[in-house]
């Protein structure tokens, strides 16, 4: 008996393909297909890939040579691939700060730094030589600090001190930290400075400071002090005196007279004009000795009380004009600074 015709039914279990394609596109017949024979569903397949997804790719042009975003450096947190080929991956790139990581290119730059410096230096010598010898400008600076103290106290008590001889070496004079007679630049130079920083103390504290007054007193200092050298050089021209006084060694000796009004400025903030003018009367009178007793032996040597004997009254003249000329620039560049 045949199942299959009787009573146009199918048998159990069992499909019969239809011949109408579109038949299998119906709701049930999909369902079927995506399970299998086993009611497992079946896995699908992904639709092909038309394009090539390049998204995700990084395209470092600047490594290839072609000015990309980069220029010739690696994207950030990447190494750097084409260091080792040069400054860049591609000829003619520019070198960034890590061409001078490497020991090599480090000590060549510090040599030529080196080159450089020491030419600068040696050119600037060289026109220093021509109007002042810095081996002579380092002989006034060879000082230490029993010197300064020794010095200090030679300055306010000069009645104390006998030698006022001045040693010398293979007719070289000993270096003032080996000889207390020498002059030096030292005490002068820090003497100037201090000076003006105390004038701007003295009219801060009478309300007459201004930002200009500084500028001032240095200008002041100066130009007085270079007047004064003048003075004295002209005097010597005039009278035809020679000496062994040296131009380095006259600014000396012009200079020491600002460590006396550093003092009586000083007392002149405690005790007022009182304190200032008895000071300033002291200061001037040990420098007034002081000056005579050393420049003696710069203009006559040894043998200055021989020549005042025998009536070169010339050379006597100029030891007082430069001696008695200190006190007056003493005052002259104090008395404005004095509270009345």
């Amino acid at each position: 008996m045949d199942y299959s015709i009787a009573g146009g039914r199918q048998p159990r279990g069992r499909r019969v393909a239809s011949d109408n394609p579109s038949s299998t596109l119906g709701g049930g017949d999909m369902q079927e297909n995506m399970y299998d024979q086993y009611g497992q569903p079946r896995q699908q397949q992904a639709p092909p890939q038309l394009f090539e997804d390049t998204s995700g790719q990084n395209y470092d042009y600047g490594n290839q040579g072609y000015g990309g975003m980069n220029y010739g450096y690696p994207p950030p947190g990447q190494p750097n691939q084409g260091a080792s080929g040069g400054y860049g991956a591609y000829p003619g790139a520019i070198p960034g700060p890590q061409i001078f990581q490497d020991p090599l290119v480090a000590n060549m730059a510090m040599q030529y730094g080196q080159s450089l410096a020491s030419q600068g230096r040696e050119y600037v010598d060289k026109k220093l030589e021509k109007y002042v010898s810095m081996s002579q400008v380092k002989y006034y600076f060879a000082v230490d600090t029993p010197y300064v103290m020794k010095k200090l106290r030679l300055l306010f008590f000069p009645f104390t001190h006998s030698d006022w001889s001045v040693r010398y070496e293979q007719d070289e004079p000993v270096q003032p930290r080996h000889e207390i007679n020498a002059p030096d630049l030292y005490i002068p130079l820090m003497a100037v400075v201090t000076y003006i920083l105390v004038a701007g103390l003295c009219l801060g504290l009478q309300e007459r400071f201004s930002p200009d007054v500084l500028g001032m007193q240095a200008s002041s200092a100066l130009v007085w002090l270079v007047l004064e050298i003048f003075v004295i050089f002209a005097t010597l021209y005039v009278t035809a005196i020679q000496t062994h006084i040296k131009s380095l060694d006259l600014l000396a000796f012009s200079s020491y007279k600002y460590v006396g009004m550093i003092v009586a400025l000083l007392a002149g903030l405690v005790m007022q004009s009182l304190g200032y003018y008895c000071v300033l009367a002291y200061s001037s009178f040990s420098l007034v000795v002081f000056m005579f007793r050393t420049l003696r032996w710069q203009v006559q040597g040894g043998a200055a009380m021989e020549a005042y004997s025998a009536g070169n009254k010339r050379r006597l003249y100029l030891l007082l004009f430069m001696s008695g000329l200190q006190p007056l620039m003493m005052w002259w560049l104090t008395k404005h600074l004095v509270a009345v």
